[in-house]
């Protein structure tokens, strides 16, 4: 059943934008490959290697999220389009080359006018401890798809509980060659078996279809029945720890201090997924994103001196700075 999130009656009205949803991958093209306990139920294409031990297709996968997906925004009024519906290329034809199966892709996008572009996929990495969710956009690319990607981080993070792995920036096909603002989500990592297991259930797909969608409908600006606006970092408030929580970080609080840094949006609510910068008083600079609970961690040695941080985004100044004690000897 679908999750009706908003008011439909209220589509027109709200002027909802036509979403283009792309599930990752298809036909000839598997996409990232995990394994499964033997006996493992997904409700998906049985797979299995040589020696019959089930897997499970990051293909199948996106386009299950894909199909939820679009049954909730539809349910809520918003006009989709998908780029595949069927377990082949995009545009539901035959996969030729990974070329011509992302170029289908964002003509169909362009040539329908869509307004919000959500490709879906699923990680994988080099070693089976990567895990989380992360969503990208287009290297530089403006405001527009960096707030559509923090609302969409913050809220299936919500309902994974996965590891937050922010908001990023890649120069994928798909984000560079659509003309609309556009992200690529990376639900969960079939490389590590804990992720590639909680995929493979329903349960856990039909949640990350609804982070998803409701994160694509708070951008638009329509969330239950009312208006909300999409949330822009506004204020950084920057406190230091205290001792016994800098030793339960492994910290000597002789020699530093955890910080935390928390990103508030324009309605004074946390915001998960905020990259930001970070300048430490010994010069020393450092990347760090805040969690699904708005906070972003910091071990600040203790040196006299200023402690600098600030959000990371295109056009957003904001910042907060912070006093150092000198080291205790």
């Amino acid at each position: 059943m679908a999750l009706a999130i908003g008011a439909a009656s209220a589509a027109s009205a709200l002027g909802l934008p036509l979403v283009a949803i792309d599930p990752g991958h298809g036909g000839a093209d598997s996409g990232a490959v995990g394994s499964l306990p033997p006996g493992t139920v997904t409700g998906l294409t049985p797979r299995a290697d040589a020696a019959g031990n089930p897997l499970i297709f990051e293909k199948d996968v996106n386009l299950d999220v894909g199909q939820r997906l679009n049954a909730i925004l539809q349910a809520n009024g918003v006009p989709t389009l998908m780029t595949r519906n069927t377990d082949s290329a995009g545009g539901d034809v035959p996969y030729v080359s990974e070329g011509a199966d992302l170029k289908a892709r964002t003509d169909l996008a362009n040539a329908q006018a869509a307004q919000l572009f959500v490709s879906i996929h699923q990680n994988s990495a080099s070693s089976a401890l990567g895990t989380g969710t992360e969503t990208y956009v287009f290297t530089g690319t403006g405001p527009a798809s960096r707030a559509l990607a923090l609302a969409i981080q913050q809220s299936v993070i919500a309902r994974l509980l996965l590891t937050d792995r922010g908001v990023r920036e890649a120069n994928f096909y798909v984000l560079r060659n659509s003309a609309m603002p556009a992200v690529l989500v990376e639900g969960a990592f079939l490389s590590n078996p804990t992720d590639a297991l909680a995929v493979a259930s329903p349960d856990v797909r039909q949640a990350m279809a609804e982070g998803i969608g409701t994160g694509v409908l708070n951008y638009a600006g329509m969330l239950g029945a009312g208006v909300v606006q999409q949330p822009v970092p506004t204020k950084i408030s920057l406190a230091r720890s205290g001792g016994a929580v800098s030793r339960r970080a492994g910290i000597n609080p002789s020699r530093g201090d955890l910080w935390v840094a928390t990103v508030i949006d324009q309605s004074g609510i946390p915001m998960a997924g905020v990259p930001l910068t970070a300048r430490l008083p010994n010069g020393k600079g450092v990347s760090v994103s805040t969690r699904g609970d708005g906070k972003a961690l910091l071990a600040v040695p203790r040196r006299r001196g200023r402690l600098n941080v600030a959000v990371a985004l295109p056009g957003i100044r904001v910042n907060a700075r912070g006093d150092v004690p000198a080291r205790i000897r």
